[in-house]
């Protein structure tokens, strides 16, 4: 069989960057051979693109390494091209991207504009996809206005408001949850009891964005699931995987409780009613058909009272060995070599 030569981004300018390198790990050690040829480029936390010589490139373990140490060995173990930087890619003979990288630039569409300028076939949503998918108030909007139950939300402009007035004036009734409007991997987000509270902490959000979010605590069930795509007869078919519930030790699922081993339980398939699953299963599949989603998607949830509440739909969901969609897709009997493959042939064929 003629492999296609395929190259895998990971790395990039974001909070989630060790995240990207963690789940591009299991990515290249999973996907299929047989078909494919794989060539990893590392994009630095400073946006330098590092391209080996060679496909098949030596992908260091990153378990075995410091966290600042990665760069280093990547380039140390393998023969890097020249004046190597992201002018090169429409060189390299590649015939699509896997796209390893999470938040930030990685999830925000921009790396998928990039390509589409480039005419370059990658893996995952488009760039309006992601775009909507990472601005918590656009794609809360949307699924509002498709039926899907969500908590009430506000936005704060760093530009345009006072932000003590604001939230003495605040329409939705404490407490509630802040986090950055654009932002990815709960980076500064949290719960605020009290206005005191979200003032502090929408401040320190201002510090680097512009917008923030804010919504009324929803406090339940923290669940989330996956959507996958799979070919049907010629078709691209969307359909959810089983809910995973997320039982984290901590006061919420934060960055710590996220990435952090032993900081929260999951438990696949979540403890929930079969109405609740079949709940579950239909709104995630219709947040990710709301958004326009390609390839996958994660969607999370908060289950109060029996009803599940939609928090925010990710287009680049984590995929270490032990990520939610791995765990998901393993619960019903899918390998994971077998996804990879999905979302390339689909990336390939578009």
């Amino acid at each position: 069989m003629n492999r296609k030569k395929i190259a895998l981004l990971f790395g990039g300018v974001s909070t989630e960057h060790v995240i990207s390198i963690r789940s591009s790990y299991f990515i290249y050690k999973t996907i299929d051979r047989s078909k494919f040829q794989v060539l990893p480029i590392y994009i630095t936390p400073n946006s330098e693109w590092i391209i080996p010589n060679r496909s098949e490139a030596v992908f260091p373990d990153p378990t075995e390494l410091p966290e600042n140490h990665f760069a280093s060995a990547f380039r140390s173990q393998n023969e890097i091209l020249p004046n190597s930087d992201k002018h090169l890619l429409p060189t390299l003979g590649v015939e699509g991207i896997f796209i390893g990288l999470h938040g930030g630039q990685g999830e925000n569409g921009s790396i998928q504009g990039f390509l589409e300028v480039s005419g370059i076939p990658y893996t995952g949503s488009g760039v309006m996809a992601s775009a909507l998918a990472m601005d918590k108030l656009r794609s809360n909007q949307l699924f509002d206005r498709a039926g899907i139950p969500v908590a009430p939300f506000c936005e704060l402009n760093k530009k345009e408001v006072d932000v003590k007035r604001s939230i003495l004036q605040l329409p939705i009734p404490f407490p509630v949850f802040i986090k950055p409007t654009l932002g990815g991997s709960s980076v500064n987000t949290g719960p605020a009891k009290t206005p005191e509270e979200a003032i502090k902490l929408i401040e320190k959000i201002f510090v680097t964005e512009d917008r923030v979010f804010i919504q009324e605590l929803i406090q339940g069930t923290e669940v989330s699931i996956g959507v996958l795509e799979k070919k049907v007869n010629d078709r691209w078919e969307a359909f959810p995987l089983v809910a995973t519930e997320i039982r984290p030790k901590s006061e919420f699922f934060d960055f710590t409780a996220k990435y952090t081993k032993g900081a929260s339980e999951e438990i696949t398939p979540a403890q929930v009613s079969t109405e609740i699953m079949d709940k579950l299963k239909s709104y995630t599949l219709l947040c990710h058909q709301t958004l326009g989603c390609r390839g996958y998607s994660r969607t999370d949830f908060i289950i109060r009272n029996g009803i599940p509440f939609v928090l925010e739909t990710n287009t680049l969901p984590g995929m270490t060995g032990t990520s939610l969609i791995p765990q998901q897709a393993k619960a019903l009997g899918i390998e994971m070599t077998d996804v990879f493959s999905w979302l390339l042939e689909q990336a390939l064929s578009a």
